[in-house]
């Protein structure tokens, strides 16, 4: 299809001649579709060639978990269908229950466009939401809204699963420019710390350890899901020396936002 700035003027009907004549000299020997499948053929290569420009491949490991689709959704719509494939092993990923690698991610991303949604406070919470994932889905979301908000274009997202109830949720372009502002802002940096704190509490739902640290206050520190019953059992109410991975950005209205990763507990006494 030609651009507008390469149309001729729809007044001077030699140019419109002229340039009608070009465009058939240009496609002399290429094959247009015929039917409806030759064109659905057409559309779905120029698609992948597309989609082969994205940066970076995809995981070999995500390629096998899942299948990506694209079409018609209703009339005068597009959109994209990713399915998880066929079982062919453990359905599970190690330590997050009935959850599996694709329904967690998939929420983990239902989780950011919801903050995104916000009108109030959204910038923080979307950084909240996103830190935990790291500085490379940090990046991959970044880009995603930068193309919604440059756009000035909305999505819908639905998704349902064993584990989770279907879930929509809508990111406008509004939503996709205030998710881009925070992300844009955050100064991702990364390193081990040791805290020393006592255990108060935990839950196995949101796979989390809350320590009680001097000076700090109660920190959430993420963990298997299935570790947090012996944690607690074994460490209620003690005083512990935590190994973590820690997560660290700044908003742009200056808050500072931490992420810590559990990497191994103690009694602080056998330090």
């Amino acid at each position: 299809m030609s651009t507008p700035r390469s149309f001729p003027d729809a007044a001077d009907k030699r140019a419109i001649r002229a340039w009608l004549a070009a465009r058939r000299a240009e496609s002399a020997g290429k094959q247009h579709p015929k039917t409806l499948s030759q064109l659905r053929s057409t559309q779905l290569k120029r698609l992948a060639k597309s989609v082969e420009r994205e940066a970076g491949p995809v995981p070999k490991d995500v390629q096998r978990a899942t299948k990506l689709f694209s079409g018609p959704v209703f009339a005068s719509s597009y959109g994209m269908v990713l399915e998880g494939a066929d079982e062919h092993g453990p359905a599970q990923l190690p330590g997050t229950g009935n959850d599996t690698l694709l329904d967690l991610a998939i929420n983990r991303i239902f989780d950011v466009a919801d903050q995104a949604s916000s009108a109030e406070g959204a910038e923080d919470a979307v950084l909240d939401s996103a830190l935990p994932l790291g500085r490379r889905v940090i990046s991959h979301l970044l880009e995603l809204s930068d193309v919604l908000a440059s756009s000035d274009t909305g999505v819908t997202l639905s998704w349902e699963s064993k584990s989770t109830a279907r879930r929509t949720s809508a990111i406008s372009a509004e939503s996709a420019e205030r998710c881009r502002k925070a992300l844009r802002a955050a100064d991702v940096d990364e390193q081990d710390d040791r805290l020393i704190g006592t255990v108060v509490g935990g839950s196995k739902l949101r796979g989390c350890i809350e320590l009680d640290v001097a000076g700090t206050g109660v920190v959430l520190v993420r963990t298997s899901k299935d570790d947090v019953p012996g944690l607690l059992a074994t460490y209620a109410d003690r005083e512990v020396a935590a190994a973590v991975h820690v997560l660290t950005a700044r908003s742009a209205g200056g808050r500072v936002h931490h992420s810590y990763i559990l990497l191994d507990m103690n009694p602080h006494e056998a330090v």
